[in-house]
């Protein structure tokens, strides 16, 4: 069967055929892996296959689901294109960035882990492969690495510590991060209290990274300063300032004299308090 000549996706603008019956696909509106359709009932996994959309003789895979049917087909050798002969020899790492791609095929990302140098209390998900997460009593923002190489900027990497699968920023180093994952993750931007804050955060903290987005970004999109409190953008912050504040207050006990009211003490009568008749008055 020759290779399809109309897409699903709009104008085909590249299809190059990379092993027998598997198209990789760049079109108008899309990119994927394409196959045709029986040869991809006889290779092909009935959960890979739920993940592609059939149109005539082929099924079409988007440019992230893709990952699913080029795995099952890497592990059976049959992508023959020079240029996917990493992927060939290595299907598995097409599993762990599957689990941000497919986690629905792959499964999701475990959570961060305790190490030797890293032991992690206190986890909340934010997505899947984004926590809060407390390190030596200290909250801090783990992104998974698979997640930070596919949404991050240079400069947010650069910012990240410690070791293992997790990308970790303290509150007080993580506005790039939580501004770059806001705009693909919902649950992220919900994390979000104040973008006022966020962005004087970036201006004071980041010039150099504001410049640069601005240099790139349409007009609408730019970073601007404006007056707000820094590091105070997300609630978690807000939380951890609340109780430094309230740790910092001193332990004072106001002591007060349990005493009666003035008008309700008894006091020794005196001698002129009575009143005695001494035959002086007269009706």
């Amino acid at each position: 069967m020759p290779r399809p000549e109309s897409s699903i996706w709009g104008n085909i603008l590249t299809c190059v055929e990379v092993g027998l019956h598997i198209y990789a696909m760049q079109a108008e509106r899309n990119s994927g892996l394409v196959l045709e359709a029986d040869y991809a009932r006889d290779v092909l996994s009935e959960e890979a296959l739920q993940l592609g959309n059939k149109e005539g003789e082929h099924i079409y895979f988007d440019d992230v689901k893709s990952v699913v049917p080029a795995y099952e087909l890497a592990k059976q050798g049959v992508l023959t294109h020079p240029e996917l002969s990493e992927i060939t020899e290595n299907p598995e790492r097409l599993a762990k960035e599957g689990k941000y791609f497919a986690p629905e095929y792959f499964g999701a990302f475990e959570p961060p882990q305790n190490t030797p140098w890293n032991v992690f209390a206190n986890h909340q998900p934010l997505d899947n492969g984004i926590y809060f997460v407390e390190r030596d009593s200290q909250p801090m923002l783990a992104v998974h690495q698979v997640i930070g190489e596919q949404l991050l900027s240079d400069m947010a990497l650069h910012r990240a510590i410690g070791q293992g699968e997790y990308l970790l920023y303290s509150l007080d180093d993580c506005a790039i991060p939580i501004y770059e994952l806001s705009a693909s993750h919902p649950s992220v931007a919900k994390q979000i209290v104040s973008d006022e804050s966020l962005a004087h955060t970036l201006c004071e903290d980041e010039p150099a990274y504001v410049a640069m987005h601005n240099l790139h970004t349409e007009e609408w999109g730019h970073i601007h300063d404006c007056p707000a409190p820094k590091s105070l953008f997300l609630q978690i912050q807000l939380d951890r300032a609340a109780a430094q504040e309230e740790a910092n207050q001193p332990n004072s006990v106001a002591y007060t004299q349990n005493r009666q009211p003035t008008f309700l003490q008894a006091r020794e009568p005196e001698h002129d308090d009575f009143f005695e008749p001494n035959g002086e008055w007269e009706p």
